[in-house]
C-alpha cells in the first residue's frame, strides 16, 4: 500500500506567485496614490467608503471606471466628479488604473468583510491589520499545504479586544482558521488569494487614510 505523499522541502513558485513580487506591486500602487494631490485622495477614500457595504454599488462604480472616457462621469456624481472634471485629463487617466487596482481587490472580499473593513477604517486600525495580514503572508505564502502557524503577539496588541475580534473575523473569512483567544493558525492554501486580496485592500486604504 502507498505511503502518504510528504511535501517537497523546496517549492519552485510560479512566476508572479512569489509575495515578495506581489508586495512590490501593491507598493507600487501605495506610492501611485501617495503622489496625488490629497484633495484627490480624501475624494478616492470617500467615494470608496460610502459603497463600501453595498457590493452593487462597487461593481457599478468599477463597471464605470473600465468603461475609460470622461463623459462617463456624468452619471458619478459626488465629490470625485467635481475634483476630475477641474483637473487634468493625464491625472483622471492615471487615477483610474489605480481605482480599479483596489476597487477589484475590494471586490474579491465579502459582503462580511467589507463590513469589518468599514468598521475597522472608523476605528483608524488598518495599519495593525495590514502588517499582520502581511506576516501571515510573508511566513506561509509559499507552501501549497494546511500547515499550523503562529502569530506574533507584538502585532496584535495594537488591536485591543474589539479590534482583534474583526480582524480574526477578516482572516477567517479568507478561509484561515484562527480563534482570537489562540495566537495560533492554520494555513490554507485556498485562503491565498482573498488574502493577498485583504493585505492589498488595507494597505490602499491605509495610504488613503493617511492623506
Amino acid at each position: 500500500m502507498r505511503g502518504p505523499i510528504l511535501p517537497m522541502r523546496r517549492i519552485q513558485e510560479p512566476t508572479g506567485q512569489d509575495f515578495k513580487h506581489l508586495q512590490k506591486e501593491v507598493s507600487r500602487e501605495m506610492e501611485a496614490m501617495a503622489q496625488l494631490p490629497k484633495d484627490i485622495q480624501d475624494a478616492v477614500l470617500h467615494n470608496i467608503l460610502a459603497r463600501l457595504k453595498d457590493r452593487s454599488a462597487l461593481q457599478d462604480l468599477m463597471d464605470m471606471l473600465d468603461r475609460g472616457p470622461l463623459d462617463h462621469l456624468d452619471s458619478f456624481g459626488g465629490t470625485l466628479l467635481s475634483e476630475m472634471q477641474e483637473d487634468s485629463r493625464n491625472l483622471w487617466l492615471k487615477l483610474r488604473l489605480h481605482m480599479i487596482y483596489l476597487l477589484k481587490a475590494i471586490l474579491v472580499l465579502s459582503d462580511t468583510q467589507h463590513e469589518l473593513l468599514a468598521w475597522s477604517m472608523e476605528k483608524r486600525i488598518l495599519l495593525p491589520q495590514q502588517e499582520l495580514v502581511k506576516s501571515i503572508l510573508e511566513a506561509n505564502f509559499k507552501y501549497p499545504w494546511n500547515i499550523p502557524f503562529t502569530l506574533d503577539p507584538k502585532l496584535l496588541t495594537p488591536l485591543q479586544v474589539e479590534g482583534l475580534a474583526v480582524t480574526f473575523s477578516l482572516l477567517e473569512e479568507c478561509g484561515l482558521r484562527v480563534a482570537p483567544d489562540s495566537p495560533k493558525g492554520t494555513w490554507d492554501l485556498e485562503a491565498r488569494k482573498p488574502l493577498f486580496a485583504l493585505y492589498g485592500s488595507l494597505s490602499v486604504l491605509q495610504q488613503l487614510a493617511e492623506a
